[in-house]
């Protein structure tokens, strides 16, 4: 967050909040006493009555917590006995045990050192998307979770990527894992590069509110970067400034600021008491910052927030690359035509611009303004494209840098585009700057 302030006297805990952080306790202690009764075999019973007492220690530490007022402590108790919880029930059916996962794949996930880097190359043209095989059915997106090790293979991308610039470098946090990945898009596709550690929000939930502790999920861009030296000692490194609250959260009415993407306290590491979470950044070590700040842009850079994350096919990834590029060149050449009635055609009704006009009041705008071109010239460069996966691939955000030239005026700028699929396909819900 982005300012240290005095701390405050600690307010008694809302009924309500009270409540329903008991209510959850109640839940987590039954789902516990019913997965020791799935369990027949006498050494699994020891170890999981073990783990039962150590899970009622965790409820009680959190009814502690909730007497004091202390909800941060709360919340950080409430995530670590759902984890107990989450270990010690059976593999879901159709899924398998992570062992033999393992026999599959290496069990032993990423570290920062042992993948080397690349050097750092400049931007180049984005490769043309390569687009599917004439007569072939549209292919639905079904991606599955990544066991631990994170191993893409040659036909698998990560979900909510779709497509970046060439030689761009994104990043991907799973709150879940509390891992970080950088990936590079290269020869049409996404590498993982590194993986780190990281720690996230207090609140393992979804964030919908100024204080809730919670890190939000979604796809999100760097604003600009800050040094360490200008910021307070607890950023450490530097932090990446995060465009939260975007279009889409502040449409489900989703409020807060400050959600950055930082270091910490020089001579600390993650896992110390003080660092075991955040109050809804994600914080990452210190040299692992500094080696970021050489690949991420400082503006502009994508940063995707999941739970966790899931692959679909590169076909698929491909595919869905072509349909929205078609779109947006659609979308260019109709602003280029002068015809109003075609160009707003790739609107929705319920379009909000960068200003806050809604769909009546731009669509006025623009005729008015296009009414005295001679000619309008528009190009479309440095594309990124990511999924919402909580929308089921309906909802895709586009990034580019949009280059207007007309008989009296020239721009450049940065724009994002929200992207809805409906009955009549793809249309533009809503609009941001970067």
């Amino acid at each position: 967050m982005k300012q240290q302030f005095p701390q405050k006297q600690k307010k008694p805990v809302r009924p309500d909040t009270l409540i329903g952080l008991i209510l959850i306790a109640v839940l987590l202690l039954s789902t516990v006493t019913l997965a020791y009764l799935y369990l027949q075999d006498r050494k699994q019973q020891e170890l999981l009555l073990k783990q039962v007492q150590e899970t009622q220690k965790k409820l009680d530490q959190i009814q502690v917590s909730l007497a004091q007022g202390d909800l941060k402590k709360a919340f950080s108790e409430l995530a670590q006995a759902q984890k107990s919880v989450a270990d010690l029930l059976p593999p879901v059916a159709g899924t398998e045990p992570k062992s033999v996962v393992a026999q599959k794949k290496p069990p032993a996930p990423i570290q920062p050192t042992t993948v080397p880097l690349p050097a750092a190359k400049p931007p180049a043209a984005a490769p043309a998307p390569v687009p599917p095989a004439p007569g072939t059915a549209p292919v639905k997106s079904t991606p599955a979770p990544i066991p631990t090790g994170l191993i893409l293979a040659a036909d698998e991308n990560p979900y909510p990527l779709i497509q970046a610039d060439a030689g761009e470098y994104l990043l991907i946090a799973e709150k879940d894992q509390k891992t970080l990945h950088l990936f590079q898009y290269t020869d049409n596709r996404f590498m993982l590069v590194k993986s780190y550690p990281c720690i996230v929000g207090a609140n393992g939930f979804d964030k919908k509110r100024e204080g809730d502790l919670a890190t939000p999920v979604g796809n999100y861009f760097s604003l600009r970067y800050i040094p360490g030296k200008s910021l307070p000692e607890k950023y450490g490194y530097g932090a990446f400034v995060l465009n939260y609250p975007n279009f889409l959260d502040r449409k489900a009415r989703k409020d807060g600021t400050g959600i950055w993407l930082h270091g910490h306290t020089p001579g600390k590491s993650l896992g110390d008491p003080e660092l075991q979470n955040t109050k809804g950044c994600i914080a990452v070590n210190n040299d692992v910052l500094k080696e970021l700040t050489r690949f991420l842009k400082a503006s502009g850079a994508p940063v995707v927030v999941v739970n966790r994350l899931q692959l679909t096919k590169t076909s698929t990834q491909r595919q869905l690359a072509e349909e929205l590029n078609t779109f947006m060149k659609a979308w260019s050449k109709a602003w280029e035509s002068g015809n109003s009635k075609t160009f707003m055609s790739h609107y929705s009704n319920d379009f909000i611009n960068a200003d806050g006009m809604n769909y009546q009041a731009f669509k006025q705008q623009k005729e008015r303004v296009n009414s005295g071109k001679k000619f309008i010239r528009v190009q479309i460069e440095n594309p990124a494209i990511l999924l919402v996966p909580e929308e089921k691939g309906q909802i895709a955000v586009f990034r580019f840098t949009q280059r207007y030239r007309s008989s009296n005026f020239e721009s450049n700028s940065r724009k994002i585009f929200y992207l809805k699929k409906g009955q009549a396909g793809w249309q533009i819900i809503g609009e941001s700057r970067l």
